[in-house]
Protein backbone atom coordinates (compact mmCIF):
# COMPACT_ATOMS: atom_id res chain seq x y z
CA UNK A 1 0.00 0.00 0.00
CA UNK A 2 1.45 3.30 -1.03
CA UNK A 3 1.67 6.19 1.41
CA UNK A 4 -0.25 9.27 0.40
CA UNK A 5 1.90 12.02 -0.98
CA UNK A 6 1.81 15.14 1.11
CA UNK A 7 1.39 18.15 -1.02
CA UNK A 8 2.71 21.54 -0.04
CA UNK A 9 0.03 23.92 1.03
CA UNK A 10 0.26 27.25 -0.70
CA UNK A 11 0.15 29.95 1.97
CA UNK A 12 0.30 32.87 -0.38
CA UNK A 13 2.94 35.09 -1.85
CA UNK A 14 3.82 36.90 1.40
CA UNK A 15 3.39 34.06 3.87
CA UNK A 16 7.14 33.43 4.20
CA UNK A 17 7.85 36.91 5.49
CA UNK A 18 7.00 36.00 9.06
CA UNK A 19 8.39 32.46 8.94
CA UNK A 20 10.68 32.99 11.93
CA UNK A 21 8.38 35.32 13.84
CA UNK A 22 10.48 38.42 13.24
CA UNK A 23 9.09 40.16 10.18
CA UNK A 24 11.93 42.66 10.15
CA UNK A 25 14.37 40.80 7.90
CA UNK A 26 11.85 38.97 5.73
CA UNK A 27 13.21 35.67 4.46
CA UNK A 28 16.62 35.90 6.23
CA UNK A 29 16.93 34.54 9.76
CA UNK A 30 18.87 36.44 12.40
CA UNK A 31 21.24 33.46 12.79
CA UNK A 32 22.05 33.63 9.10
CA UNK A 33 22.74 37.34 9.46
CA UNK A 34 25.32 36.57 12.13
CA UNK A 35 26.98 34.07 9.78
CA UNK A 36 27.05 36.69 7.04
CA UNK A 37 28.76 39.09 9.41
CA UNK A 38 31.39 36.49 10.31
CA UNK A 39 32.21 35.78 6.65
CA UNK A 40 32.38 39.49 5.81
CA UNK A 41 34.91 39.96 8.61
CA UNK A 42 37.19 37.50 6.78
CA UNK A 43 36.25 38.50 3.22
CA UNK A 44 35.08 42.11 3.25
CA UNK A 45 34.83 42.22 -0.58
CA UNK A 46 31.98 39.68 -0.64
CA UNK A 47 28.45 40.97 -0.74
CA UNK A 48 25.72 39.76 1.58
CA UNK A 49 23.68 38.27 -1.29
CA UNK A 50 26.64 36.21 -2.53
CA UNK A 51 27.33 34.95 1.00
CA UNK A 52 23.69 33.86 1.32
CA UNK A 53 24.12 31.73 -1.81
CA UNK A 54 27.27 30.20 -0.32
CA UNK A 55 25.45 29.38 2.93
CA UNK A 56 22.65 27.73 1.01
CA UNK A 57 25.19 25.74 -1.00
CA UNK A 58 27.18 24.50 2.02
CA UNK A 59 24.27 24.05 4.45
CA UNK A 60 25.13 27.06 6.66
CA UNK A 61 28.58 25.68 7.49
CA UNK A 62 30.95 28.67 7.68
CA UNK A 63 34.08 26.53 8.12
CA UNK A 64 33.46 24.54 4.97
CA UNK A 65 32.54 27.67 3.06
CA UNK A 66 35.70 29.45 4.23
CA UNK A 67 37.86 26.51 3.16
CA UNK A 68 36.38 26.52 -0.38
CA UNK A 69 36.85 30.27 -0.64
CA UNK A 70 40.51 30.02 0.37
CA UNK A 71 41.17 27.08 -1.99
CA UNK A 72 39.13 28.71 -4.77
CA UNK A 73 37.20 25.46 -5.28
CA UNK A 74 33.68 26.88 -5.57
CA UNK A 75 31.17 25.31 -7.93
CA UNK A 76 30.84 26.75 -11.44
CA UNK A 77 27.54 28.57 -10.84
CA UNK A 78 29.03 30.30 -7.77
CA UNK A 79 32.28 31.20 -9.57
CA UNK A 80 30.26 32.92 -12.28
CA UNK A 81 28.02 34.74 -9.77
CA UNK A 82 28.51 38.35 -8.78
CA UNK A 83 30.60 38.40 -5.62
CA UNK A 84 29.52 41.94 -4.69
CA UNK A 85 25.82 41.11 -4.83
CA UNK A 86 23.80 42.40 -1.86
CA UNK A 87 20.49 41.22 -0.47
CA UNK A 88 17.30 42.89 -1.70
CA UNK A 89 14.19 42.21 0.34
CA UNK A 90 10.77 42.30 -1.17
CA UNK A 91 9.42 44.25 1.74
CA UNK A 92 11.81 47.11 0.92
CA UNK A 93 9.70 47.84 -2.15
CA UNK A 94 6.64 48.31 0.02
CA UNK A 95 8.40 50.18 2.82
CA UNK A 96 6.62 53.40 1.98
CA UNK A 97 3.26 51.64 2.30
CA UNK A 98 4.09 49.78 5.52
CA UNK A 99 5.52 52.67 7.53
CA UNK A 100 2.67 54.99 8.54
CA UNK A 101 3.03 58.71 8.32
CA UNK A 102 4.33 60.15 11.59
CA UNK A 103 2.58 63.22 12.86
CA UNK A 104 4.93 66.07 13.79
CA UNK A 105 5.65 66.16 17.48
CA UNK A 106 5.70 69.24 19.61
CA UNK A 107 9.02 70.58 20.79
CA UNK A 108 9.86 69.05 24.19
CA UNK A 109 9.87 71.50 27.07
CA UNK A 110 13.17 72.96 28.18
CA UNK A 111 14.84 71.78 31.34
CA UNK A 112 13.90 73.76 34.46
CA UNK A 113 16.26 76.65 34.96
CA UNK A 114 18.38 76.88 38.06
CA UNK A 115 17.28 79.51 40.58
CA UNK A 116 19.00 81.13 43.55
CA UNK A 117 18.53 84.00 45.96
CA UNK A 118 20.38 86.47 43.73
CA UNK A 119 17.89 86.25 40.88
CA UNK A 120 16.32 89.52 39.74
CA UNK A 121 18.77 91.66 41.71
CA UNK A 122 20.76 94.55 40.30
CA UNK A 123 23.61 92.32 39.18
CA UNK A 124 21.22 89.89 37.52
CA UNK A 125 19.46 92.64 35.61
CA UNK A 126 22.77 94.41 34.88
CA UNK A 127 21.32 97.62 36.25
CA UNK A 128 23.77 98.23 39.08
CA UNK A 129 25.60 101.53 39.13
CA UNK A 130 29.26 101.48 38.18
CA UNK A 131 30.09 103.57 41.25
CA UNK A 132 29.17 100.63 43.46
CA UNK A 133 31.57 98.25 41.74
CA UNK A 134 35.18 97.80 42.79
CA UNK A 135 38.00 95.43 41.91
CA UNK A 136 39.81 93.82 44.81
CA UNK A 137 39.50 95.27 48.29
CA UNK A 138 37.00 98.03 48.81
CA UNK A 139 39.39 100.01 51.00
CA UNK A 140 42.93 99.69 49.70
CA UNK A 141 44.40 101.52 52.72
CA UNK A 142 42.85 99.18 55.28
CA UNK A 143 45.44 96.98 56.98
CA UNK A 144 45.42 94.44 59.78
CA UNK A 145 46.92 96.95 62.22
CA UNK A 146 44.14 99.39 61.46
CA UNK A 147 41.49 96.76 62.11
CA UNK A 148 43.08 95.72 65.40
CA UNK A 149 43.44 99.30 66.59
CA UNK A 150 39.76 100.02 65.94
CA UNK A 151 37.97 99.29 69.24
CA UNK A 152 34.48 100.38 68.20
CA UNK A 153 33.37 96.81 67.58
CA UNK A 154 35.51 95.23 70.31
CA UNK A 155 33.62 93.27 73.00
CA UNK A 156 33.05 94.89 76.36
CA UNK A 157 35.65 93.99 78.95
CA UNK A 158 33.06 93.93 81.73
CA UNK A 159 31.00 91.36 79.83
CA UNK A 160 34.03 89.12 79.40
CA UNK A 161 34.96 89.32 83.08
CA UNK A 162 31.38 88.66 84.12
CA UNK A 163 31.25 85.59 81.91
CA UNK A 164 34.52 84.31 83.35
CA UNK A 165 33.29 84.89 86.90
CA UNK A 166 30.06 83.09 86.15
CA UNK A 167 31.89 80.03 84.85
CA UNK A 168 31.86 77.22 87.34
CA UNK A 169 33.58 73.96 86.59
CA UNK A 170 31.73 72.27 89.46
CA UNK A 171 28.29 72.51 87.86
CA UNK A 172 28.09 68.73 87.69
CA UNK A 173 28.32 67.87 91.35
CA UNK A 174 29.65 64.56 92.53
CA UNK A 175 27.03 62.21 93.93
CA UNK A 176 27.67 62.17 97.70
CA UNK A 177 24.48 60.36 98.68
CA UNK A 178 26.21 57.34 100.17
CA UNK A 179 29.34 59.02 101.52
CA UNK A 180 28.01 59.21 105.10
CA UNK A 181 27.20 55.51 105.28
CA UNK A 182 30.25 54.34 103.37
CA UNK A 183 32.21 51.69 105.22
CA UNK A 184 35.51 53.29 104.34
CA UNK A 185 34.43 56.67 105.68
CA UNK A 186 33.34 59.88 104.07
CA UNK A 187 35.15 61.39 101.12
CA UNK A 188 36.41 64.90 101.76
CA UNK A 189 38.99 66.64 99.63
CA UNK A 190 39.63 69.36 102.23
CA UNK A 191 41.81 67.95 104.98
CA UNK A 192 41.28 69.48 108.42
CA UNK A 193 44.20 71.57 109.53
CA UNK A 194 45.69 71.89 106.04
CA UNK A 195 47.40 75.08 105.04
CA UNK A 196 45.12 77.65 103.42
CA UNK A 197 47.72 78.28 100.75
CA UNK A 198 47.15 74.77 99.38
CA UNK A 199 43.44 75.43 98.85
CA UNK A 200 42.02 76.54 95.53
CA UNK A 201 42.11 80.38 95.33
CA UNK A 202 38.86 80.26 93.39
CA UNK A 203 37.14 78.61 96.36
CA UNK A 204 38.60 81.20 98.73
CA UNK A 205 37.38 84.04 96.53
CA UNK A 206 33.96 82.46 96.20
CA UNK A 207 33.71 81.99 99.95
CA UNK A 208 34.67 85.62 100.56
CA UNK A 209 32.23 86.87 97.94
CA UNK A 210 29.41 84.70 99.27
CA UNK A 211 30.06 85.83 102.85
CA UNK A 212 29.95 89.48 101.82
CA UNK A 213 26.81 88.82 99.77
CA UNK A 214 25.02 87.22 102.73
CA UNK A 215 25.98 90.05 105.09
CA UNK A 216 25.25 92.97 102.75
CA UNK A 217 24.16 92.56 99.12
CA UNK A 218 24.52 96.32 98.73
CA UNK A 219 28.29 95.86 98.52
CA UNK A 220 27.76 94.56 94.98
CA UNK A 221 25.88 97.60 93.66
CA UNK A 222 27.20 99.24 90.48
CA UNK A 223 27.10 102.89 91.50
CA UNK A 224 30.22 104.98 91.97
CA UNK A 225 29.76 105.45 95.73
CA UNK A 226 29.69 101.71 96.33
CA UNK A 227 32.82 101.22 94.26
CA UNK A 228 34.65 103.83 96.33
CA UNK A 229 33.40 102.42 99.64
CA UNK A 230 35.53 100.67 102.24
CA UNK A 231 33.60 97.41 102.00
CA UNK A 232 34.23 97.17 98.27
CA UNK A 233 37.89 98.05 98.73
CA UNK A 234 38.29 95.33 101.36
CA UNK A 235 36.56 92.81 99.10
CA UNK A 236 38.80 93.73 96.16
CA UNK A 237 41.88 93.45 98.34
CA UNK A 238 40.85 90.03 99.64
CA UNK A 239 39.86 88.49 96.30
CA UNK A 240 42.12 90.42 93.92
CA UNK A 241 39.18 90.90 91.53
CA UNK A 242 38.12 94.04 89.68
CA UNK A 243 34.84 95.88 90.26
CA UNK A 244 33.32 94.51 87.05
CA UNK A 245 34.12 90.92 88.02
CA UNK A 246 32.69 91.33 91.54
CA UNK A 247 29.49 92.92 90.24
CA UNK A 248 29.18 90.29 87.50
CA UNK A 249 29.52 87.52 90.09
CA UNK A 250 26.60 88.96 92.07
CA UNK A 251 24.46 89.35 88.95
CA UNK A 252 25.01 85.74 87.88
CA UNK A 253 24.38 84.50 91.42
CA UNK A 254 21.05 86.33 91.54
CA UNK A 255 20.04 84.72 88.24
CA UNK A 256 20.93 81.18 89.33
CA UNK A 257 18.99 80.01 92.42
CA UNK A 258 20.51 76.56 92.11
CA UNK A 259 23.99 77.96 92.49
CA UNK A 260 22.85 80.04 95.47
CA UNK A 261 21.56 76.94 97.24
CA UNK A 262 24.79 75.10 96.48
CA UNK A 263 26.91 77.88 97.95
CA UNK A 264 24.69 78.03 101.04
CA UNK A 265 25.12 74.32 101.57
CA UNK A 266 28.85 74.59 100.96
CA UNK A 267 29.80 77.58 103.09
CA UNK A 268 26.95 78.05 105.59
CA UNK A 269 26.67 74.58 107.11
CA UNK A 270 30.27 73.33 106.84
CA UNK A 271 32.26 73.81 110.05
CA UNK A 272 35.56 72.57 108.72
CA UNK A 273 35.67 69.39 110.84
CA UNK A 274 35.63 65.80 109.66
CA UNK A 275 32.37 63.97 110.28
CA UNK A 276 32.79 61.24 112.88
CA UNK A 277 31.59 57.81 111.84
CA UNK A 278 30.70 55.04 114.23
CA UNK A 279 32.81 51.90 113.80
CA UNK A 280 31.03 49.05 112.07
CA UNK A 281 33.47 46.18 112.78
CA UNK A 282 32.91 43.92 115.82
CA UNK A 283 35.36 44.47 118.67
CA UNK A 284 35.54 42.95 122.16
CA UNK A 285 35.81 44.97 125.33
CA UNK A 286 39.16 46.25 126.52
CA UNK A 287 39.29 43.81 129.48
CA UNK A 288 38.63 40.71 127.39
CA UNK A 289 40.57 41.72 124.29
CA UNK A 290 44.08 41.46 125.74
CA UNK A 291 46.23 39.69 123.20
CA UNK A 292 43.28 39.16 120.80
CA UNK A 293 43.14 40.52 117.24
CA UNK A 294 40.18 41.59 115.13
CA UNK A 295 40.48 38.73 112.69
CA UNK A 296 38.55 35.63 111.88
CA UNK A 297 41.50 33.37 112.68
CA UNK A 298 41.88 34.48 116.34
CA UNK A 299 40.49 32.28 119.06
CA UNK A 300 38.37 34.99 120.70
CA UNK A 301 38.32 37.53 117.89
CA UNK A 302 35.11 36.41 116.18
CA UNK A 303 31.55 36.74 117.30
CA UNK A 304 31.38 33.02 117.92
CA UNK A 305 34.61 33.00 119.93
CA UNK A 306 34.59 31.26 123.32
CA UNK A 307 36.99 30.66 126.16
CA UNK A 308 39.04 33.65 127.27
CA UNK A 309 36.71 36.19 125.60
CA UNK A 310 33.58 34.97 127.38
CA UNK A 311 35.36 34.49 130.74
CA UNK A 312 36.88 37.93 130.53
CA UNK A 313 33.48 39.48 129.85
CA UNK A 314 31.98 37.63 132.85
CA UNK A 315 34.82 38.73 135.15
CA UNK A 316 34.38 42.31 133.99
CA UNK A 317 30.69 42.24 134.82
CA UNK A 318 31.31 40.63 138.24
CA UNK A 319 34.04 43.10 139.04
CA UNK A 320 31.74 45.96 138.09
CA UNK A 321 28.97 44.72 140.34
CA UNK A 322 31.38 44.11 143.20
CA UNK A 323 32.87 47.56 143.09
Amino acid sequence: MKKPIRRRIDKGKHADRDEYGHGALGDVHIHKMSLITQIQDLFPDLGSGFIVKLLDEYDNDPEQMTAHLLEDSLPTHLKQADRAESMIHENNKQSNDIVPDLAPRATPPLLPSRRNIFDDDDFDKLSISASRLHIGRKNQNLTADTILSDRTTAPNKAAILSALAAFDSDDDERDDTYDASDVGGTVDTALPGADDLDADPRDRNEEALFGAYKMSPAVFERDANTRRGKARAALKSETGMADEAIEGWAVMLARDPRRLRRLEAKFSTFGGAQRELAPTAYRESAAGASGAEDSDGGGGGGRGGSGAGADGLSRERRGGFGS
